[in-house]
């Protein structure tokens, strides 16, 4: 029979969910995997694009397109511009027409071509985006990743909010490795996707991924081996 602290730290456990907000070539996406599997916990990273693509009745690399990435400053000005806001509760209408030159889809064009309609597009994916994250937050034992998931659960007691992040060259060094490309490549790739998170958090949430009191726990990897990491979140868990 358990004593009554080991109660205590199974009950605190079992309704606390973990987000992870990591920068590319940080080994953050292992990091969350370990800490899933460690605690017992459902690890929710690519199962979020894999569920909208089923409701979308659209396709994982379709999904893709939309995911933590950001729109340029332009392009999004111009779609909130001449796009009225989606309804809070509401599901935006698919798009069979757009202006190709700015990517912008009108939700009131889609009369033609009902039955090969494809029911996606920024808006949507942004609504189904916060939906899931946030049935997946209620369950209590979640390790969830990415996806301005520190900000759509911000602000709840059940909730750690944890930020992994490296040296630039030390990711860059990572990627070049572990994709088989010149350093230089790998540069522009870790460069393109911490813009892309930037952009992406402050255009869907207004939010500044930088902003330090998003997190209740930040790992620097310069000196700390994924390994530790691990242990580090889950006694950060444990003992709060």
């Amino acid at each position: 029979m358990r004593s009554s602290d080991q109660v205590q730290v199974f009950e605190r456990l079992k309704m606390t969910v973990i987000t992870v907000a990591r920068q590319i070539g940080c080994r953050g996406d292992w990091i969350a995997e370990q800490v899933a599997k460690k605690l017992g916990y459902d690890l929710v990273d690519k199962r979020l694009v894999e569920e909208i693509a089923k409701i979308t009745d659209t396709s994982v690399e379709e999904v893709e397109q939309f995911d933590e990435k950001g729109e340029k400053p332009i392009r999004y000005f111009l779609k909130r511009l001449l796009l009225p806001d989606v309804a809070p509760g509401t599901f935006p209408l698919s798009a069979s027409a757009y202006a190709p030159e700015f990517g912008l889809e009108f939700s009131y064009a889609r009369e033609h071509n009902v039955e090969n309609a494809t029911y996606l597009d920024r808006g949507t994916y942004q609504l189904l985006i916060t939906t899931l994250i946030q049935d997946f937050g209620q369950t209590g034992r979640a390790v969830i990743v990415g996806r301005a998931s520190q900000i759509i659960l911000s602000g709840r007691p059940d909730v750690r909010h944890v930020k992994i992040i490296a040296p630039f060259e030390q990711r860059a060094e990572y990627i070049a490795n572990n994709r088989s490309i010149t350093l230089t490549s790998a540069r522009k790739i870790v460069e393109q996707h911490d813009n892309w998170r930037q952009t992406y958090l402050r255009n869907a949430h207004g939010a500044d991924w930088e902003d330090p009191l998003l997190y209740d726990l930040t790992l620097n990897m310069a000196n700390i081996s994924a390994e530790k990491s691990v242990n580090i979140i889950i006694n950060h868990v444990l003992n709060d």
